[in-house]
Parts: C-alpha cells; sequence; structure tokens
C-alpha cells in the first residue's frame, strides 16, 4: 500500500473530497505493510518505529505544513454551527477570536523537526487529523441522535451515560465532564462540536447556546474560556468529551479498516485501545 492509499481511506471514511489543510503526507512511500500509529508524534516515536521494523509512522495530530496552516480547517466549524440554527454571520464572528489565537499559536511552531527525522531515517510519515475527527463526529451523533427528539427529557447525565457506551470511553483514564451546567438538568438540543481542528472557545459556544442548543459537545475546552463562561452565566450545557478517548474513536475505526485492507498496525502514542 501507497502512501497515497492511506490517505485515500482516510479521505473515503470522513466522505472528504480532498486532503484538508490539517493532514498531509510528508515523507511518502510506495511499499507500506507495517505502520505505526499514534496520536502525537516525536522523534523518539519514528525511532521506535525504526526498531519495530515499521515502514511508516501514521499520526494524528499535524506535523509539518500542516502543523503550520492546520488552522484554516477551523471554517468547519461555521458549516457545524450553520446545521444547527447559527445565522451564517454569527458564525463565520463567533470563530475568528480562537482561529486568531491558533493561527499566532502555530505560527510560531517547530514545524519541520519530526519531518526532517522521518526524512532523516527514510521512514514514510503522514498525518491524518480532521479525516479521524470526523469519523468521531459522525459516530457520536449517530449514537446521540435519540436525544434530539423534540419530545426527549434526556439529561445531561444521559448523555455523558451514552458516551461512556463506547469502548474507548470505558477503557480511558478520563471520563466526560461536564464543565458547564449540571448533569441533572435537562440536555435538549445536543451539538457535536468536533472535527472543527480545534474547540471554539466561548463565542462559538455562546453562538450555540443562542440558536437554541441545550448541550455542546467539545473534546476539550480552554480554561480561561471556561471561567468566561462561567462569569457571563451562559445558559447551557457543556460537556467536555475527553481528547486521547475521543480521538481514539475515529482513529481506531480508521486503523481497523486499514487492517482489513491488509496493513499490519502497531498502536501505540496515546491511542486508547479497548
Amino acid at each position: 500500500m501507497t502512501s497515497e492509499d492511506i490517505m485515500e481511506v482516510a479521505l473515503d471514511l470522513a466522505h472528504l473530497a480532498e486532503i484538508p489543510r490539517d493532514s498531509g503526507i510528508h515523507v511518502r512511500s510506495d511499499s507500506i505493510k507495517t505502520v505505526l500509529a499514534t496520536v502525537d508524534c516525536d522523534v523518539s516515536d519514528l525511532l521506535m518505529a525504526r526498531a519495530f521494523k515499521c515502514d511508516a509512522v501514521l499520526t494524528h495530530h499535524p506535523e509539518g505544513a500542516a502543523g503550520l496552516h492546520g488552522w484554516q480547517v477551523m471554517r468547519n466549524q461555521i458549516e457545524q454551527m450553520v446545521e444547527c440554527g447559527v445565522p451564517i454571520a454569527r458564525a463565520e464572528a463567533a470563530i475568528q477570536r480562537r482561529m486568531e489565537q491558533v493561527e499566532l499559536a502555530n505560527h510560531a511552531r517547530n514545524y519541520l523537526r519530526v519531518v526532517q527525522a522521518a526524512q532523516l531515517l527514510k521512514l514514510g510519515f503522514l498525518n491524518i487529523h480532521v479525516p479521524c475527527d470526523l469519523i468521531t463526529r459522525r459516530l457520536i451523533a449517530e449514537k446521540l441522535a435519540h436525544f434530539n427528539d423534540p419530545n426527549s427529557r434526556a439529561s445531561v447525565a444521559d448523555v455523558v451515560a451514552a458516551l461512556q457506551e463506547f469502548p474507548e470511553h470505558r477503557a480511558a483514564a478520563t471520563t466526560p465532564q461536564v464543565r458547564l451546567g449540571a448533569p441533572d438538568r435537562l440536555a435538549g438540543r445536543v451539538a457535536v462540536a468536533i472535527g472543527g481542528y480545534t474547540n471554539g472557545g466561548v463565542e462559538v459556544l455562546r453562538a450555540y447556546f443562542d440558536a437554541g442548543v441545550g448541550t455542546v459537545l467539545m473534546m476539550h475546552f480552554p480554561d480561561g474560556d471556561l471561567r468566561e463562561a462561567r462569569e457571563q452565566k451562559l445558559p447551557g450545557n457543556l460537556v467536555v468529551t475527553g481528547h486521547m478517548a475521543s480521538d481514539s474513536i475515529g482513529i481506531n475505526f480508521f486503523l481497523d479498516e486499514l487492517q482489513r485492507l491488509g496493513l499490519s498496525i502497531t498502536r501505540a502514542g496515546g491511542i486508547v485501545v479497548p
């Protein structure tokens, strides 16, 4: 299998037509049979892959140019907000603050360090980020779809319990946390705000609540924004699902498909393996 074949599998599973800016083939290979898969990757992971005689390293979080420019994928969050009833102009305004923060942080990254190490080690190297996140979003949204019945009287605790049905969440050391609102409150309409590079921050959260969403799910949420949301007494519920556990849902789904296609996969680097 080539590195392009691996990427194409991810795009197909995520229903994407092209490689998003936060993903990329950094060192291509024409003959990949064994892969070390990770959530994050540094040079030590590459050396481990070489010790295990792997042909390539497949990591999740952005590296190389994808780590520099991947923040542009945050525009996915505009579409997600619009799906939940947020006016498009409001959605675009809501994401701007967080996009600027992330772009500033990414601009200072040492974005070539790991890529250059992979080149020197002659290891295939690619990262696949938002496609796996979109798989996670789809699987969670499918499981929680019944909560969006207008007659549902489900609580936020019921939403958390449904998340815990995923094997990755049951196996993880972290558990989904209600960071805003309370477990005994009615969940109302549920939005899965995952698959937009990173969380959207307090302005995005406010936009969802203003559009009538009762409960928003995000993988993680900044401490400063959470304090601001509490100070402003935003009226809805925020469930932080857990970063590694939720990332692992989409990653494992993707890796299972690669194994079905004949690749040998070693899962490491933070992937929660049920």
